[in-house]
C-alpha cells in the first residue's frame, strides 16, 4: 500500500511558503502528485515530538490503519521517508540538527494529511549574559576557530530587540538558531558545540532590529 503526502516547500531566501503534493516512493526528494491519488489537508492529526540523535517521533491521530510520513528542510527537500508503517507512532531521523516540517497521513478512513514543524538543536547551546551597557551593536569572532567540536560566539546589543543568532552551512541552509526572541541591551556568549555536524566551513548571523552581520567559522572533526 502506497501514501501520497503533500510536501509545503519552503523558499529559502525569501521565506515563502508553498503548498505542492508529494510521492516521495516515486519521486524520492523531488515534490510532485496528480490525480486522484493525492491526500487532503486535516488539520491538528499530526504531532512530532523531538528524540536524541536527531530523531524525531510522529504520531497521526484519526486512524487505526498504515500511516506514512517526512521530514522536509528548509529548501524544501525531503530528508526522510517513511512511506508506509503500521507503527503509529513511527520515527523519522534528521541528517542533521535544524528545522524541519513533519507531513504526515494515512489513506483510511480517507486520504488525509497533516503537518507541524519540528526543531532539532545541537546539545551544548549555552547562552549567557556577560557585561551590561555596550556601546554599539557587534558579532565577534568565534573563538577557538577553527574549533573541534566546541566553539563561543560574542555578541553586544546596545538597546534592547528581538535577536537571533543562526548558523549555516556554506551553500546557505540553515542548520541551527541559537537565539530567537526578545533580548535585553548587554554583551552575550553563546557556547556552540557541534560534535553532531559534518566538519566544513560554517556562517553564522547576528540580526537584531535593522543590524546585520554575518562571520565565517571552521569545524574541524
Amino acid at each position: 500500500m502506497r501514501y501520497t503526502i503533500f510536501l509545503i516547500v519552503v523558499a529559502f531566501s525569501f521565506l515563502i511558503i508553498n503548498i505542492a503534493n508529494s510521492e516521495p516512493s516515486f519521486n524520492g526528494n523531488t515534490p510532485g502528485c496528480g490525480g486522484s491519488g493525492c491526500h487532503t489537508m486535516a488539520s491538528g492529526i499530526v504531532t512530532a515530538e523531538v528524540l536524541s540523535n536527531f530523531q524525531v517521533r510522529v504520531t497521526v491521530s484519526g486512524t487505526t490503519s498504515d500511516v506514512g510520513g517526512e521530514l522536509v528542510d528548509t529548501s524544501g527537500t525531503v530528508v526522510a521517508v517513511n512511506n508506509s508503517t503500521s507503527s503509529n507512532p513511527f520515527t523519522l531521523t534528521a541528517p542533521a540538527a535544524g528545522t524541519y516540517i513533519v507531513n504526515a497521513g494515512y489513506r483510511s478512513p480517507s486520504r488525509d494529511w497533516g503537518t507541524t514543524t519540528v526543531t532539532i538543536a545541537v546539545t551544548g547551546i549555552d547562552d549567557k549574559l556577560i557585561g551590561n551597557n555596550p556601546q554599539a551593536y557587534q558579532l565577534y569572532s568565534n573563538y577557538p576557530n577553527p574549533f573541534n567540536p566546541t566553539t563561543k560566539i560574542r555578541y553586544s546589543l546596545p538597546q534592547p530587540g528581538f535577536t537571533t543568532l543562526k548558523i549555516y552551512n556554506i551553500q546557505g541552509k540553515e542548520v541551527l538558531t541559537l537565539v530567537k526572541g526578545e533580548k535585553p541591551a548587554g554583551i552575550y556568549e553563546v557556547s556552540f558545540d557541534a560534535a553532531n555536524l559534518p566538519s566544513g566551513n560554517y556562517v553564522y548571523q547576528l540580526k537584531s532590529g535593522s543590524y546585520v552581520e554575518t562571520r565565517k567559522m571552521a569545524l574541524i572533526q
